[in-house]
């Protein structure tokens, strides 16, 4: 599934941080990366050529329609009629409707000169990317997660394609292929999922889980992923980072390209110890104390771990572009408008929860 974003719309910070050093490591080359995804806010290259494309056509449309900017054309003819001689009037038309050519021209070789400009940077990016995401259905977040950085990744660079891949169902292998089943039951029954969490959260679990896993199941992971021929591998699910970082390294020597590996930790209080793999090529975090499980139990260098917060879905980003400083006078006006929309009373000064 691919689509393409207005150039100008806004990115939540998360997804831009993280697709800018995606990207930067995917070109192998530094490209002075923002410390932030404020700076995202700002469009790419690319994005403002599109929008310089779409203003030309408007200029152009409006040439056609009226003549030079500022006056009618009809109007600026019946002008000159009154007051000047007949062979002066024509005179006058034909050299406006030469300016209106020349102007058109103009419009069409700027079109020609964007759109190669375009071509040659989508180039240099390296983009548009096949993004494979590593996930399965154990609690809406991760999708979610995947989802939202999916359609950045599409506004950064438009005709990405990207898929969702649960690397452990297609295995046919106990226990493994009982992943999405074995955790609904285990929601449902709390006291199961504290025991079996506690007591695989430890370090010896974690050697014996990468090897059995890399064991049985590597060759078959592999292939899956080479089938998707990723150039970028984004893992946001705990139990999908050891094995499938070392499946893409094969994959990538085999097809002589890079292929870049990623975790996107989706937790931010606490972080079972399978989220951390130190082999991999970055690793974002929510928070401090994720960050320091990062290096305590993954040892993951402190040039490879990203402070991103969690990726949100763009709708949020854009509700937070309209509404800037909550506190300012817009800022309340945009809340109160926002309330009459759902039917709540804006006199009401009472906290409201959406469930």
């Amino acid at each position: 599934s691919s689509s393409s974003s207005s150039p100008r719309a806004p990115f939540n910070g998360t997804s831009a941080v993280v697709i800018d050093n995606v990207v930067s490591t995917f070109r192998n080359q530094s490209d002075s990366p923002p410390d932030g995804g404020a700076a995202f806010a700002v469009p790419t290259p690319a994005a403002a050529a599109h929008t310089f494309i779409e203003s030309s056509s408007s200029s152009s449309s409006s040439s056609t329609s009226h003549g030079r900017p500022g006056g009618s054309k009809t109007a600026l003819s019946a002008t000159a009629t009154m007051e000047a001689p007949a062979e002066v009037v024509e005179s006058f038309t034909n050299e406006d409707e030469e300016e209106e050519g020349e102007e058109i021209a103009d419009v069409e070789r700027t079109h020609a000169e964007i759109e190669a400009e375009i071509e040659k940077l989508t180039e240099e990016k390296g983009g548009p990317l096949r993004v494979l995401f590593l996930s399965a259905d154990t609690g809406g977040g991760h999708r979610a997660s995947a989802e939202s950085l999916a359609k950045s990744f599409q506004m950064h660079y438009p005709g990405t394609t990207y898929d969702l891949l649960d690397v452990w169902t297609p295995t046919g292998l106990w226990p493994y292929r009982t992943l999405v089943p074995a955790y609904k039951h285990m929601s449902a029954h709390p006291r199961q999922w504290k025991l079996f969490y506690h007591l695989s959260n430890n370090f010896f679990y974690e050697i014996c889980y990468d090897f059995h896993t890399w064991l049985t199941c590597e060759r078959g992971i592999r292939k899956t992923i080479e089938s998707y021929d990723p150039d970028v591998v984004v893992s946001v699910h705990p139990t999908m980072n050891n094995v499938p970082m070392i499946s893409t390294r094969k994959v990538a020597k085999k097809k002589g390209k890079d292929i870049p590996f990623f975790t996107v930790v989706t937790d931010f209080g606490s972080a079972h110890t399978t989220w951390f793999q130190k082999g991999v090529d970055g690793m974002f975090v929510a928070s401090e104390r994720i960050r320091k499980l990062a290096k305590k139990r993954g040892s993951v260098a402190d040039d490879k771990l990203v402070m991103s917060g969690l990726p949100i879905r763009h709708d949020f980003a854009v509700q937070a572009e309209r509404l800037g400083d909550r506190t300012s006078e817009g800022g309340r006006e945009y809340q109160k408008s926002v309330r009459e929309s759902l039917g709540v009373d804006a006199a009401d000064d009472r906290n409201v929860v959406l469930v």
